[in-house]
């Protein structure tokens, strides 16, 4: 599927289930360089307002895939982190950079 962002053209993302593994990866300048990215995680959560062409119905279809994938553990993972009330900026790096590796793999 394709997203908008800060490029004037869409970014390619593609989504794989493999088991309890979901590969999600984008061609933006982050995910390009095996970082978290706000589109899959955007994706991810259902929001499909940057999806460009006709793969909106899509996003629902990978929403269902992330249930029990090491990605969704990544990912509830660093939302804790993000929400205690004191985050330092090393250990949420530390768990996008856990997000990242789960979504690339």
């Amino acid at each position: 599927m394709q997203v908008t962002g800060s490029s004037p053209d869409p970014y390619e993302m593609t989504f794989i289930k493999d088991g309890a593994s979901l590969t999600a990866l984008c061609t933006c300048p982050a995910g390009s360089f095996g970082n978290s990215c706000k589109h899959r995680i955007a994706i991810l959560d259902g929001d499909a307002d940057a999806v460009v062409d006709d793969d909106k119905n899509k996003v629902a279809t990978v929403v269902g895939w992330l249930a029990g994938t090491d990605v969704e553990a990544a990912l509830h993972e660093m939302r804790a982190v993000a929400d205690e009330p004191v985050v330092t900026k090393e250990s949420l790096a530390a768990a996008k950079k856990k997000l990242a590796k789960a979504m690339n793999s």
